[in-house]
């Protein structure tokens, strides 16, 4: 069996598979975008800094 034979999620060109992982990957970094922002709201008001990289994270979009 080749892999043309298998089937196609949502009618795209990427196996069903991939498709799923790729919907996993979006979730868990939209999580990771929002716990940035939560972070961001708590240093700020318990008067600590935030290092770079999770301000980087939370100023990505959703």
């Amino acid at each position: 069996m080749t892999t043309a034979a298998l089937p196609l999620a949502r009618g795209s060109k990427v196996p069903a598979d991939q498709a799923d992982q790729a919907e996993r990957d979006r979730d868990r970094e939209r999580v990771q975008i929002r716990a940035a922002r939560l972070r961001l709201t708590t240093d700020r008001k318990l008067g600590k800094p935030t290092p770079e990289w999770v301000r980087k994270l939370a100023d990505r979009p959703l």
